[in-house]
Order: structure tokens, then sequence, then C-alpha cells
């Protein structure tokens, strides 16, 4: 699988056979965004059920930076595998668990510790506990645009209300919520004011923050937020917790988008691309921090399972070798040129942004968009929307995707935006 091979309708006959079965199974609240059933995934191609391929632009809402079934990681899956699947680390530890703490905390500059945790919801749960057992504080500060999660606590510091949290209260106490620049008007100048009347009327333990929004429209804060943010948490001793499950892995052209305006931040959340697809997650932090909470205080019956820790270390070795952070930087030139060209043909696109392949195309009218996703669908592109508004169309490209696979699932969007049912 190479590209785009269209053989039936989509969705074909066996994907509505199973979405059928899913109606009579499976809860309304599951609810796939694409109605086609997966049956193999290579590099940045799906193929679905009914043998139609499409481009996969979603790479798992973001977990295969190093694509669908790479065969570094197969292996290293296999090869754990066959020794053993479980322990349980807490139970009888093994080194693959030591191994990948080790590259992740040489990945994120040395000298840190790293706890592994299944979700990126479970990283987000464990940061605040820790962060609360560091400082004696009870408080966190969060975001508006942010996601962290639909646990009740990651869902509580999550900003968006519907579908994500509506119907679920109450929320866990102690969130207070500021803007984030460059949302809805929010400057640096401001963000920090509002965090300064927060700091100084409340208990504070940590504020976590999202390098880049995610969920939240691929929002990229200005030069000078995050080094501000952290100046000031390090200044009154509040713990600072950098949320980089979607923007780690070198998604953004770095292994952690915070270095790139030069913040370490106390704790870091990794997540998604961490292994390939496997429910793995990482609190990477720096000792006199992780180090607050009592021995056998954080934990999980599968955190860390060996065989996505296995994987995890394949991930690290495929980055590097075939130096995706480097190729993200590449997509992104690629992404915001192609789109900027395109924006400048077609109205009712109100800005390309992003950071390294992290680019976010806002649309003015999200039925616009809805009807692009359809519609590329239909010709072989998968892709996905983001903000408030779902009027956001991100890339969260696997990093292996070629420039000719690119270029097709480009030329498929203005195919699309030049139909008058979509634009």
């Amino acid at each position: 699988m190479t590209s785009i091979r269209l053989v039936t309708e989509i969705p074909g006959p066996r994907s509505r056979e199973l979405a059928a079965e899913g109606q009579q199974r499976l809860p309304r609240a599951i609810a796939p965004s694409d109605p086609i059933f997966a049956a193999s995934g290579k590099g940045a191609v799906l193929e679905d059920v009914d043998g139609n391929c499409f481009i996969d632009l979603t790479a798992g809402v973001g977990c295969l930076a190093v694509g669908h079934s790479h065969p570094k990681v197969l292996e290293a899956m296999r090869a754990q595998a066959e020794r053993f699947v479980h322990t349980d680390f807490s139970a009888v530890a093994y080194e693959a668990y030591l191994q990948l703490a080790e590259g992740i905390s040489r990945a994120c500059g040395g000298g840190r510790r790293v706890a592994f945790f299944n979700s990126g919801a479970e990283a987000v749960e464990n940061a605040v506990k820790i962060a609360r057992a560091a400082t004696g504080h009870p408080g966190i500060v969060c975001f508006d645009g942010a996601f962290h999660g639909r646990t009740l606590l990651a869902m509580t510091l999550t900003s968006r209300e519907v579908p994500i949290k509506k119907g679920f209260g109450p929320f866990a106490p102690e969130v207070f919520r500021i803007p984030y620049p460059n949302l809805k008007g929010a400057t640096t100048k401001s963000s920090m004011r509002a965090l300064e009347d927060v700091i100084a009327s409340e208990s504070i333990a940590a504020v976590i923050v999202e390098p880049v929004l995610g969920e939240g429209g691929f929002v990229v804060p200005p030069p000078d937020f995050l080094p501000a943010l952290a100046a000031r948490c390090r200044a009154v001793g509040v713990i600072l917790i950098a949320d980089e499950i979607q923007t780690g892995y070198g998604r953004t052209g770095t292994f952690l988008a915070c270095e790139q305006s030069a913040v370490e931040p106390d704790l870091v959340l990794v997540g998604k691309s961490i292994a390939a697809g496997l429910p793995l997650s990482a609190v990477v932090g720096n000792p006199s921090v992780i180090d607050a909470p009592e021995p056998h205080a954080l934990g999980g019956t599968y955190v860390g399972n060996p065989v996505a820790c296995a994987a995890g270390l394949a991930v690290l070795e495929v980055l590097k070798e075939e130096r995706l952070m480097e190729r993200a930087t590449q997509i992104g030139d690629l992404l915001r040129e192609r789109w900027q060209s395109i924006a400048g043909r077609f109205g009712g696109i109100r800005e390309v942004r992003g950071l390294g392949s992290m680019v976010g195309v806002e649309f003015n009218d999200p039925d616009v968009l809805a009807g692009l996703i359809e519609s590329a669908r239909s010709r072989g592109v998968l892709a996905l929307t983001a903000g408030a508004e779902d009027n956001v169309l991100r890339h969260l490209v696997p990093l292996v995707i070629t420039d000719a696979q690119l270029e097709e699932a480009l030329s498929v969007f203005e195919t699309c935006l030049s139909e008058p049912t979509v634009a």
C-alpha cells in the first residue's frame, strides 16, 4: 500500500454491516467519526475491510509518528511477547521498563526520572498527584482551550463542554482556568495577569499547559509566553507541568515542543506516539519533584507493560535513525506553503498556523470543513477537525509519509474545495 486505491463506495458494504452491528452492541457515546472499518495499515496508508486504501492524516489521533505497522516496532513487540507479555512492574520488575525510562530521559535532556502509565489522562492525573505531594498545595491552574483527557480530574482540566463534559459533573474542585494567548484575543500579558490573580488568592500546586493547543485548535502561543510562564512558576514555587502528549515525540520538529522556547518544565507528559499505538504514557520529571510521593504511591496493574515498553524503545530508534524530527519540520513547511496557496485561491480559510508538522487550517464555517472532510474521505483521504467549533482542519500525519503521498492528499483537498457542494 503506497497510495489511494478505491475499489468500492465509501463506506463500503462490509463497513456498513459492521457499523450496523456497532449500533446494536455499543453505547451511542462510542461513535467513530469515520464510517469505515480498518483492516490493515502500512506507513501513512490505511486499508479498510472493503479494500479501499486511504492516505491517513489522522495517524491514530497523533499516535503513529512512525506510521502504521513499522517493521522495527513490530519486530520488537514480537520478540518481547515471545518472552513474556505481563508481570505488573510493581510485582515483578523487568529491564525494558528501565531501558525505556533511560531513553526518554535522554531524549528530554537527561537527568530526569520517568514513571509509566497507560493513557494520557492517567499521566495528567498522576502529574497532579505528584505536584500536590511536592508542594502541599491543592490548586491546579489550566487554560482555555485545553484538552487533558476524559477521566474526572483530566476532564475538569479540559475546556470543551460538549461533548466532553456535558452531563458528567460535578467536577473536581480546586481547578482554575485562565486565558491561553492567541486564543479569543488573549495575550501573554493578559494570561500572566490572570495567573497572578489566581496565585494571589488561591493555594496553587501547579500550572498545566499545552505548548501548542491540540484539541483546542492547534493554537500556537506567542514566543514569550512559555518562558514568562516558566519564570513566574519558578519564582513562586509552583510546579510547571507541560502536557506534550500531542506535541511531543518530534511532531513539532523537536522531541519536545518546549525545547523551542528553551523551557524546562518540572514535569513533562508524553504519550500518543510513545509506543506506536500501544497504550503507554509517561510522566517525566526532575527528581526533586517526581520523588515527592511515598514508595508505592504511584502505579497500576498494566502501566509500563513490557510489550509496550519494547515498542517504545523501537520508536525512539526509528525517530533517530529516520531523522523524523527533521522530517516533521519539512512536512510542516510543505503543509503551510500549500495551504497558504490554497487559501489564496479559495475563500473561507481564516488562518493557516502551526509548529512543525502540527499544522491547523482554520475555516470560517465549520459546515464547509465538515463537507471537505466527507468529500476528501470519498476520494481516499482521512482527516480530523479540532477547535471549539470544529472549524480547524488538523494534520497529525505520520512522520514517515512521503512527499508524493502528502502531495496527493493536498491535491484531493484542493479538488474538493473547488466543488460547489463543499465551498
